[in-house]
């Protein structure tokens, strides 16, 4: 048990936290968002979906979630991916399911944030 809680101290954290917003409709495309991911999402998009102009859905995003749109979107992937891996998912069914292009470019992005492949996390 020692060793465990040593092992535990002396990992580095992992940066996964998900922030929600509490402007109402913000909130609900970030609900919708984690339901159904989709990594091509735009801030144009969301803009367009909530009826305000880019430059204020942005001040707005930042401001609710103290995230870039770009940024919070990862998390959001990353938080639905790392379940599916946990549960022996392919990675390339995730990748596509999360909306990449294909599992390379999601294995980039989460070796990128994470610090190694999303294979890692797959129990065997």
């Amino acid at each position: 048990m020692h060793l465990l809680m040593a092992e535990i101290d002396a990992a580095p954290p992992i940066p996964l936290a998900v922030p929600f917003p509490s402007h109402p409709a913000l909130a609900r495309r970030c609900h919708a968002f984690l339901e159904r991911p989709n990594a091509a999402a735009t801030i144009d998009e969301w803009a367009d979906a909530m009826g305000i102009n880019r430059r204020s859905f942005t001040r707005l995003f930042r401001r609710e979630t103290t995230m870039s749109f770009a940024e919070w979107r990862q998390q959001a992937c990353l938080s639905v991916a790392l379940p599916k891996l946990a549960a022996g998912e392919p990675v390339t069914s995730i990748a596509y399911d999360l909306g990449y292009d294909g599992p390379g470019n999601f294995s980039t992005m989460f070796k990128r944030v994470l610090g190694v492949p999303p294979s890692r996390y797959r129990l065997p």
